[in-house]
């Protein structure tokens, strides 16, 4: 009888220890209300009229708040990193991003070389010591991102991987005091210019490590936030506003400081509190799948949104609707992002499930993997 309960316990202990961590739908959710941001945030940059912003408040807030979400991809990215460390194997993981992180940069990168570059590519030496070579331009472009405007944020992700190793050691201690001071820290340490990725590095790598400390501490903060929903609010409106307002204000006395992620980072942990309930729910409304949807796709429109927003705009520039680019009406210019935001969002779709339908499982080392 005693080895049997002996037994019995160890069984027990096992599947403990083995059992998968429950799917977190509110996380999915917000992939799919993330790229949906990143998208409409290049929407809204189509519209170039320097005075949009002084002339109208209504495009100047959407201009505001569509602006960083790539902080919720970098909160995602650090979130379920530890919540699926207890299958982290380096050479897998390492493999893995290979797969859907590497090689579809490596592919997009490709076509931007020769749709976009090649005029300037073609006439530069294929090698050279002395002056500027094609291939010195495509290796500085593919450190830097440069090739496309969302690639910046490749070489800096990829760095983030390539380090796991470290971050998983740093997963199994309490990470409280490192969440603290990175919030602290993005507020003093600017986002930096585009073109520098280690730069890039030093500002949002403290933002992953936010989203590793918000996932291990998620049932605390849940409770903080429900116990204080009111500041924090107050807080996040503040970070919103701060920056608003000194659009319009010579002097506020905070403009050395940067609220943009800080503000990224409250509204993720306020939607983590507000979505809390589909983590307890079979989830099958419209509204859910929509966005579910929206994030399956994430990564293959990521990757190729960009070139779709700027092949419509030149078919705008074309076009008789031409001086709507140019325009200082701000609600002009909104509804002009905003359709934008659907035509390359529904455009975008298609083309990543054209590819998915003709290259199959192969598809997701050109655009991306489905999630």
């Amino acid at each position: 009888m005693l080895m049997y309960n002996k037994f019995f316990c160890y069984i027990l202990i096992t599947e403990m220890t083995t059992v998968r961590p429950q799917k977190i739908h509110s996380i999915h959710l917000l992939r799919g209300v993330a790229i949906i941001m990143i998208v409409f945030s290049h929407c809204l940059g189509v519209f170039k009229n320097s005075h949009l912003i002084a002339n109208s408040y209504l495009f100047s807030f959407l201009n505001l708040f569509a602006f960083n979400f790539t902080t919720f991809f970098v909160l995602i990215a650090g979130f379920l990193f530890q919540h699926l460390t207890y299958k982290y194997d380096v050479k897998g993981y390492y493999l893995s991003k290979f797969k859907t992180v590497v090689c579809p940069y490596i592919s997009v990168s490709i076509f931007c070389f020769l749709y976009f570059h090649y005029q300037y590519l073609s006439r530069l030496p294929v090698f050279s010591l002395t002056e500027p070579s094609s291939s010195m331009s495509i290796v500085k472009m593919m450190l830097t991102g440069t090739q496309l405007l969302p690639l910046w944020f490749m070489p800096m992700i990829i760095i983030i991987f390539a380090i796991s190793p470290l971050l998983y050691k740093w997963s199994k201690k309490s990470l409280i005091v490192i969440g603290l001071v990175s919030m602290f820290w993005v507020v003093m340490f600017t986002k930096p210019d585009y073109k520098q990725p280690l730069l890039n590095l030093l500002h949002y790598g403290p933002v992953y490590l936010t989203g590793m400390m918000i996932k291990q501490n998620y049932e605390k903060i849940m409770k903080l936030v429900k116990e204080n929903l009111a500041l924090v609010i107050f807080f996040f409106g503040l970070c919103l506003f701060i920056p608003f307002a000194y659009r319009y204000v010579d002097y506020l006395g905070v403009e050395r400081l940067y609220y943009d992620t800080l503000q990224k980072i409250i509204l993720f942990i306020l939607a983590l509190y507000f979505l809390d309930g589909l983590n307890h729910r079979n989830n099958e409304g419209g509204i859910y799948k929509f966005f579910s949807y929206l994030a399956n796709v994430s990564f293959p429109i990521y990757f190729i949104h960009q070139i779709i927003v700027l092949f419509l705009e030149q078919r705008l520039i074309n076009s008789s609707f031409g001086y709507i680019i140019k325009t200082d009406n701000g609600q002009l210019a909104s509804v002009g992002a905003i359709s934008f935001l659907i035509c390359t969002l529904t455009i975008s779709i298609f083309i990543a499930n054209t590819i998915k339908f003709v290259f199959k499982d192969k598809a997701k080392y050109l655009i991306g993997g489905n999630r």
